[in-house]
């Protein structure tokens, strides 16, 4: 006798969602269908539509996920319509927060979540308006692997915009392996504040503190400008245990949250010009409340490796189609490619195929279809693809041999400033914010 074949999880709630689908497509009568995943991965169905047409389909689709889900059914087909009062409050709120169908509005997924909250609640806008005083962009800086020189970037554009005169203000927020805090330190030593982030974000929930405990000038190198920068904290045997107390499940829309009070507070005290948030690579807790869309930009960088791509694919499908389903604005975003060959013609073939396979990903994952009004310009959509700085076209960093190995900031900083590669990136971020031109 055969044995039969184990379901996973990921097959289970494919074909359930399936099945759903079809049934709502054949069945007008039904006007909303949520397949709900618990903490265990269980699923059960709810549906909102009259007693007559939930009993129709009740015994069918019974049957049929149970079959095709295996240990992953728990046999409920609920009918939130006819639910007390209670219970359909639940199912509403349920229904708010699942995921869309890309193409049956009435059709949803919902996932409940044990760890990594933050990487399942999106803002609907940044934290603020740059428009308004002393109100400054905050830029992202986010690699799915590491030893893309994604802190290094970041550094190269605080130390440009600081020669220009400006106020930089940089976050360490890679809790895990600090890097831009060491990276631009105070001085040659390494010189850096005492506590950074997770102090901050461990202390500030307990009241007000003061943030000038938590950062250190790196004036060294900021011309005629200032760098301020708050480092992920002092790396001792305490840090670990300090790390392990800070709360990352709280969601990014609570006012509550230590890491939108950082923020805010940045821009009260410290009054820079520029946020830059140095991110955490792959999924981790504080990432997903970075990614949140409470930033006004987010610099995303990669490689042609598939390795690369599909980490970025997951961040690309959040920050645009996930949004558009919602009826939010995608999350906005610029893309470059790191670690381009210093070889001409391979150089030249990196840059080709990473351009293609950018302009393929972000039509399937970013950009929404062309609307039937023309005027429309709620979203980047299809018609942008032609546009030069759109988010699909990537900037090219080419790899240098005297940025991957030196001894203090202030060796390279020259280097960092003067690029040609990096003034690309740093023109790029900064047309992001330039003004509207006065009619």
């Amino acid at each position: 006798m055969s044995q039969a074949r184990f379901i996973h999880l990921d097959e289970a709630k494919q074909t359930a969602f399936e099945h759903l689908k079809r049934y709502v497509e054949e069945e007008t009568e039904i006007d909303r269908a949520l397949l709900a995943a618990d903490l265990f991965g269980k699923l059960r169905v709810v549906l909102w539509a009259l007693p007559a047409i939930v009993e129709k389909f009740q015994a069918k689709l019974r049957v049929d996920l149970e079959s095709a889900c295996g240990q992953w059914w728990t046999g409920e087909v609920l009918n939130a319509s006819e639910a007390v009062e209670s219970d359909r409050a639940l199912w509403e709120g349920a229904w708010n927060t699942a995921r869309a169908h890309r193409d049956l509005e009435r059709l949803r997924i919902l996932e409940r979540h044990r760890t990594r909250t933050a990487w399942f609640v999106d803002v609907s806008d940044p934290l603020w308006d740059t428009s308004e005083k002393d109100a400054p962009p905050i830029v992202v800086f986010y690699s799915f692997k590491g030893g893309l020189g994604r802190s290094t970037a970041l550094a190269s554009f605080a130390i440009q915009r600081a020669r220009q005169g400006e106020r930089v203000a940089v976050v360490d927020f890679d809790l895990d392996a600090p890097g831009v805090g060491i990276l631009l330190a105070a001085d040659e030593q390494g010189m850096a504040s005492p506590w950074g982030t997770v102090d901050y974000l461990l202390e500030r929930a307990q009241g007000p503190v003061p943030l000038s405990d938590y950062h250190h000038p790196c004036r060294r190198i900021a011309g005629h400008g200032e760098i301020v920068v708050i480092p992920s904290g002092h790396i001792d045997v305490q840090y670990p245990e300090k790390l392990a107390r800070v709360d990352f499940e709280q969601t990014p829309t609570e006012e509550t949250s230590p890491v939108l009070r950082l923020l805010h507070d940045i821009r009260a005290e410290v009054k820079p010009n520029w946020i830059l948030l140095d991110a955490r690579t792959g999924l981790a807790e504080p990432t997903g409340h970075l990614l949140s869309g409470l930033a006004h930009l987010h610099v995303l960088f990669g490689t042609t490796s598939e390795q690369s791509w599909r980490g970025l694919n997951v961040i690309i499908d959040r920050m645009g189609r996930q949004r558009v389903l919602d009826g939010k604005r995608q999350a906005e975003c610029l893309l470059v490619q790191a670690l381009v060959p210093a070889s001409v013609e391979s150089g030249r073939r990196a840059t080709e195929a990473f351009a293609e396979r950018a302009r393929q990903e972000f039509t399937e994952l970013y950009y929404a279809v062309e609307p039937e009004d023309p005027s429309d310009e709620r979203f980047w959509d299809v018609r942008d693809l032609e546009s030069g700085d759109a988010p699909h076209v990537p900037v090219s960093i080419t790899y240098r041999e005297s940025l991957a190995h030196f001894g203090d900031v202030a060796d390279v900083a020259d280097e960092l400033s003067d690029s040609k590669d990096y003034k690309n990136l740093e023109v790029r971020i900064a047309q992001r914010f330039a003004p509207e031109p006065e009619l």
